[in-house]
């Protein structure tokens, strides 16, 4: 019946646990309410301070009476030597200036508990420091003033001891699991006006993003219009002429190109005798149609003739097969070849120039240029935008999960120390 009993109760006490809801507390009265909280404790720990830092006042008063006592102190032997005497006399005066020092740090007037804290911490490093520089004075001194020396040494004890005190009174348990809500508190603050900044900086980021997109769609619709205009269809129309015109002087080039390619070989053997000629020569090898354009005279006339008659009387070592394919090719390159050719070049070249100036004055190939420009400019705002759109959107996700991190360490601190669900609210910062 009993184990029935306890078994009931606890199904109770379950469901009431369940019902009790956690106590919502916004963001921005938390630390009141912490501090609210944790009033009885800061009054158990300022009361214990207290007394700890009124006994450190007594024995400040009984440590200056008694390093006054030693400066005042006589010798109990009056008789010892002058210079022992000025040596005792300048280790008692350091000695004692030393232990003032330490004593005027020792007024503690301050009783915030984040500076007692601190001043617990350093006290040892005060301490130590002191024992080191007064060493050797105070040796030399219990020789002359053992008693004197003595009680100050047990005033340094008695302060080490007190605030030992002071320092295991400060470092309690519950209270430094209030600070350290405390500084949660005040991160997740911190964090959220960050967040607000970040997200301000998120959003003109993506609505750059979308502007620019928006910028390249419009400048791809105003180049696909363009494109149908009659405007860029004469453009093409030009185009194929000028490509047409190209095709059709193809033939009469190559012709040209393959003779001077096909006699390369007797030409540069010939540029070698006939220095005269060299450079001409080593021109139409070169480039063979600017050069012809170019010679105005025909000299290449002169040179073919001077080259066959040496091809025929074997003078430039070429072997028989390559010396009469070099004659016959030759023979088809005369003058009337020549001025057939250049005056189709001068046409085509007329005809080609007439053409670009059109294109040109189409102002269309401008437009294309300004097209490429305005989609190359686009284009680097976009990849800008969504680089720092990606940064953001991940600072945005770090800054979430510190802000969710810090929420629920403040609300696991609240309920380890006050034994109380709460939830903290951050919409009402």
């Amino acid at each position: 019946m009993l184990k029935m009993l306890n078994f009931l109760k606890k199904i109770f006490q379950n469901e009431e646990q369940e019902l009790k809801k956690a106590r919502e507390i916004s963001l921005q009265n938390l630390e009141e309410w912490l501090n609210e909280q944790a009033k009885p404790l800061a009054e158990e720990l300022r009361q214990q301070t207290e007394e700890i830092l009124m006994r450190v006042n007594e024995e400040l008063q009984r440590a200056r009476f008694n390093v006054e006592v030693l400066e005042n102190a006589k010798l109990q032997n009056p008789n010892i030597p002058f210079k022992a005497k000025q040596y005792m006399e300048g280790n008692r005066k350091a000695y004692a200036r030393a232990i003032n020092s330490f004593l005027g740090h020792m007024e503690i007037n301050n009783r915030d508990y984040f500076y007692l804290l601190d001043f617990s911490k350093e006290f040892d490093s005060l301490i130590n420091d002191l024992n080191k520089g007064t060493l050797r004075s105070y040796t030399i001194l219990q020789e002359f003033f053992a008693n004197e020396t003595n009680k100050i040494a047990q005033n340094l004890k008695n302060f080490d001891t007190l605030f030992s005190e002071l320092k295991k009174v400060l470092k309690n348990e519950r209270m430094e699991s209030i600070n350290n809500a405390m500084g949660k508190i005040q991160s997740l603050k911190a964090r959220i006006k960050q967040k607000i900044n970040v997200d301000v900086d998120f959003k003109g980021a993506e609505a750059g993003t979308k502007l620019a997109i928006e910028e390249k769609n419009s400048i791809m619709a105003e180049i696909e219009k363009f494109n149908k205009s009659g405007e860029h269809n004469d453009f093409l129309r030009l185009n194929e002429e000028k490509k047409g015109k190209a095709n059709a002087f193809y033939n009469d080039e190559s012709r040209i190109l393959q003779s001077f390619s096909l006699l390369d070989r007797p030409l540069r053997k010939y540029s070698h005798i006939a220095f005269e000629h060299e450079e001409i020569v080593l021109d139409y090898l070169k480039q063979p149609i600017e050069t012809l354009a170019n010679d105005k005279s025909l000299a290449i006339l002169e040179i073919l003739k001077s080259l066959g008659k040496m091809l025929q009387e074997n003078k430039l070592q070429i072997d028989d097969r390559k010396r009469e394919k070099s004659l016959e090719e030759i023979k088809k390159l005369n003058k009337e070849f020549f001025e057939q050719f250049l005056k189709k070049y001068f046409s085509f070249k007329a005809e080609m120039e007439g053409i670009e100036n059109r294109i040109k004055a189409s102002g269309v190939p401008e437009k294309f240029r300004n097209f490429n420009k305005q989609l190359e400019e686009s284009n680097l705002r976009i990849e800008k935008n969504n680089e720092e759109f990606d940064r953001l959107k991940n600072e945005v996700a770090k800054i979430d999960n510190a802000i969710t991190g810090l929420t629920s360490g403040i609300e696991a601190c609240v309920k380890e120390i006050f034994d109380e669900e709460i939830k903290v609210l951050q919409n009402s910062l």
